[in-house]
């Protein structure tokens, strides 16, 4: 079998976020199962992400494509061919724009809508949608209007026994909170600063460790100033973060929109006691681990659960537990998942064509 995998996203998890880390493992999981996929992927261009988007599907080729069994596009990308192709489109909703647009502000928002509207074009046109998870699932048929009955679940690949091979040995010298995310506004990791006083106050030798780029990263620099021992990183690549999930404690992310969480899938690889907001996909992927969902947008509520988490029972209790839950995600698994939907998807168009769907 072979897909094409059509993204506009920039390779780089600095710009590209968790959609670049996405389709790189996805490519790598489907190699496993022997299927060939190539990245089509957009130049970049200096105006940015958005006319690079749109520049990229304004140059697809329909003919250079009915080659391949299947084209997925990644966030609706090829929309403006999907009702030309000869061959399915599988839409692989992962930055589900539509429902990030209430989190963000202006410029951003108007961005964020652009996306959106592309993004729905794309889930309209194909032929089966795949969403990494069930509240992804939710609200794609609510935000884009997709029949639920074109909607599959496949959850993103992660290779768990990797990450633990790669992950040094450390011993921490203190109570360290670990929080890894692109910081944009629906991250809410001011959330987390703000909870960072009361933390402190019930455990004071606890450090905080924030990990990632975005344009709210001076923003919460500045947030941060005077807070004892939190700590502001910016961007740091693989394999270097590994060094942070190593010497952490506990870990939290306090997102108001996920559509699954790599980076809270990666803590619990790690086997970290995992902290976040009762918001987006983090309950469902996380479910089964040693884990407390906070009330969204309550610091106090988010203080007591990292106090918790800081616990020597809960920390013990998630180095047994959580590397197993991480590891429902494993490539091949994952992989056979999607060929399955592809296989769906060839079927489907088949019998549409032979006009009995």
């Amino acid at each position: 079998m072979r897909l094409a995998l059509l993204t506009s996203e920039p390779a780089d998890t600095a710009r590209g976020s968790g959609t670049a880390m996405a389709v790189t493992r996805l490519r790598a999981a489907l190699a496993l199962c022997g299927v060939e996929a190539p990245v089509l992927r957009a130049a970049p261009t200096v105006p940015g992400a958005t006319f690079a988007r749109w520049r990229f599907n304004r140059t697809l080729a329909p003919r250079a494509l009915d080659r391949y069994d299947a084209v997925l596009g990644v966030n609706g990308d090829g929309w403006r061919i999907a009702d030309r192709l000869q061959v399915p489109y599988v839409a692989l909703v992962k930055a589900l724009y539509g429902a990030a647009i209430p989190f963000e502000r202006h410029p951003a928002r108007a961005l964020l809508a652009a996306h959106a509207r592309w993004e729905a074009l794309g889930v309209r046109g194909a032929t089966l949608v795949v969403t990494p998870s069930q509240f992804a699932a939710d609200r794609a048929a609510d935000s884009y209007g997709v029949h639920r009955e074109l909607l599959r679940v496949v959850p993103e690949p992660f290779d768990t026994q990797a990450w633990r091979a790669a992950l040094p040995q450390r011993t921490s010298a203190a109570a360290r909170v670990l929080c890894v995310a692109h910081l944009y506004p629906r991250k809410r990791v001011v959330d987390l600063l703000d909870a960072w006083p009361m933390v402190r106050r019930a455990n004071p030798s606890a450090r905080l460790d924030v990990v990632g780029g975005g344009p709210q990263l001076r923003r919460l620099v500045h947030r941060a100033t005077g807070l004892p021992d939190c700590y502001l990183h910016g961007h740091v690549d693989h394999p270097a973060i590994l060094e942070y999930y190593a010497r952490a404690d506990a870990f939290c992310l306090p997102s108001a929109q996920e559509t699954f969480g790599y980076a809270a899938v990666e803590a619990m690889a790690s086997g970290l006691p995992v902290v976040i907001a009762a918001a987006g996909a983090l309950p469902e992927v996380c479910a089964g681990a040693v884990m407390e969902a906070a009330e969204l947008g309550a610091p106090h509520a988010l203080a007591a659960a990292i106090v918790r988490a800081l616990d020597t029972p809960a920390r013990e209790r998630a180095a047994l537990l959580n590397p197993t839950r991480a590891a429902a995600f494993a490539p091949d698994a994952v992989a056979r998942q999607l060929i399955d939907v592809v296989n769906e998807a060839i079927e489907l168009r088949q019998r549409r064509a032979a006009g009995r769907a």
